[in-house]
């Protein structure tokens, strides 16, 4: 079978797509037979998408989507097949912009609905493929003062006097002492209306769901070790402990918030996971500038780091502010960059 010239069953005027290896050969001849058209999807969502900047161009519906470049490949596909099974299941026409037309995908049909179907379809591609794109901006939570600053280089002083010897163990792993910090959630935002998105949505988050907590402020205490694999002679990313079930509250919230619109991924488990990193092998990547593990990722031996260190105290943060911070930056203060600062 053909599949991006599916066999059709026609049911009270609608049109289904045929899984060969659900029907039989005389059906599916049978159906071939009536020279049906392509295959159009129910547009049962097309009430919900007046507010769409549809407009008539020549005759036809014509829809400009703007799309990041780094999708255009995914969009398209080898030899074209993901962009003709597209058209072909919308009746769409779907242009691919040149370097020149401002990242704007032209989607023009004789019908509104193939219009907003081949938008769907597009985002439904692009949205998988952005959770595979490098991290540009995560929601933070500064995890900086001059009492958790000291206590977190006396813990690396100790950790690499005592425990220097442990394999993987090197001063790159360690995080910079004006960068730590607590992460709610990452965003991969390719271009400048994205970045604004984000931004604008952060606002709507901090009037809609932090202020309504009317926190004012939090006291933060982050005492004790833990890591993320099963072994601790294997571990990729050490860090410090943080319980608070105020914090907790607010922080999924706000996951679920960005979550619903499309721009976060769901968390691995029921909650964010509360942690300020220490020690990350991607610092030492990143630092060094080389790929430096072969097979996966390159992990350390912490057994002894939690033998002597398992419950250090690093202190309380006084936390008053959350950051949409930009990845890869460094401001005047030493921390991320910010595209905005919301108030609790």
């Amino acid at each position: 079978m053909d599949v991006l010239r599916p066999s059709i069953l026609t049911i009270d005027g609608r049109q289904y797509r045929l899984n060969i290896g659900d029907v039989s050969s005389d059906l599916i001849e049978s159906q071939n037979q009536q020279n049906l058209s392509p295959y159009i999807e129910n547009n049962d969502f097309e009430e919900d998408n007046d507010d769409l900047d549809i407009c008539m161009d020549g005759g036809q519906f014509s829809l400009k989507l703007e799309v990041p470049d780094v999708f255009y490949g995914l969009i398209i596909g080898r030899n074209r097949e993901t962009l003709k099974s597209i058209e072909y299941q919308t009746r769409a026409r779907v242009k691919i912009p040149g370097p020149k037309d401002n990242y704007l995908i032209t989607i023009k049909g004789e019908q509104r609905s193939q219009v907003v179907a081949a938008k769907y379809k597009i985002e439904s591609i692009i949205k998988r493929g952005r959770f595979k794109q490098s991290i540009t901006h995560f929601i933070s939570l500064p995890m900086v003062n001059p009492t958790v600053v000291e206590n977190f280089l006396t813990f690396k002083e100790q950790v690499l006097e005592n425990c220097g010897e442990s394999r993987g163990i090197s001063e790159l792993l360690f995080q910079d002492k004006l960068r730590l910090h607590l992460t709610i959630t990452c965003f991969v935002l390719c271009i400048q209306s994205e970045i604004k998105r984000a931004t604008n949505l952060m606002k709507e988050c901090e009037e809609t769901i932090i202020k309504p907590m009317n926190l004012k402020s939090l006291d933060i205490y982050v005492r004790g070790l833990d890591y993320m694999n099963d072994d601790p002679s294997e571990v990729n990313v050490l860090y410090a402990k943080v319980n608070n079930p105020e914090l907790q509250f607010l922080v999924d919230k706000i996951q679920i918030f960005f979550q619903n619109c499309d721009l976060a991924k769901p968390p691995r488990s029921d909650h964010v996971k509360l942690h300020v990193t220490l020690m990350n092998t991607s610092y030492m990547e990143n630092a060094s500038n080389i790929n430096i593990h072969q097979n996966g990722r390159d992990t350390f031996d912490a057994k002894k780091i939690f033998e002597l260190y398992n419950d250090f105290n690093f202190g309380t943060v006084h936390l008053t502010e959350i950051h949409l911070s930009q990845c890869y930056t460094t401001d005047s203060n030493g921390y991320y960059k910010f595209s905005y600062v919301a108030t609790l």
